[in-house]
């Protein structure tokens, strides 16, 4: 074999070379997507069963009664959402979710923290706003993040892993028929 074949065949192994790398790269990337696509998909499921749960509740601790119609007079005060005394931190009406915080462990096991805030909202115009008096409408902000380091949902800003926090808001309201 002679100098020119010599240097052809070091040039395809080089190029067969760079070709394997590239390959393993884009693989990897796309093995680290689907990933966090999994986590993402997986805390935005459980922020579904989080609504489906709460809209199950009462709208406040005095619409249990439903003998009769409530007055605004009648509802939490905005700064007592959360627990009532005699709850033993388990949620038996819309509101108890306001400053509630849990670990919740998905089917892949990753563990994620949830967080959820209620507030008294009211509609101008076409906008929802947070108000601080009693309303027929309460919103709920559901907050979803892993507790991993690095975080396992995240997004990339200058080329580094920021941890992302997934969130929901949907308004309850209160109701009453005759």
């Amino acid at each position: 074999m002679g100098g020119g074949q010599t240097i052809i065949t070091m040039a395809a192994l080089i190029m067969i070379s760079v070709a394997i790398l590239n390959i393993n790269k884009t693989l990897t990337n796309c093995d680290i997507s689907l990933a966090q696509n999994r986590y993402r998909l997986e805390a935005l499921s459980l922020m579904t069963s989080y609504i489906e749960q709460t809209a199950q509740y009462f709208f406040d601790e005095a619409s249990t009664d439903t003998s009769s119609e409530k007055k605004l007079a009648d509802f939490t005060a905005p700064n007592k959402l959360g627990f009532d005394v005699g709850d033993n931190n388990t949620p038996d009406d819309f509101d108890d979710f306001c400053g509630y915080t849990r670990a919740d462990t998905g089917r892949s096991g990753v563990v994620y923290k949830d967080s959820f805030h209620v507030e008294y909202v009211k509609l101008n115009g076409d906008q929802i706003i947070p108000s601080s008096i009693r309303e027929y409408h309460k919103r709920m902000s559901i907050f979803i993040t892993d507790t991993y380091n690095p975080p396992l949902l995240y997004r990339t800003e200058n080329g580094e892993r920021v941890r992302d926090t997934l969130k929901v808001n949907f308004v309850q309201s209160y109701w009453f028929y005759n």
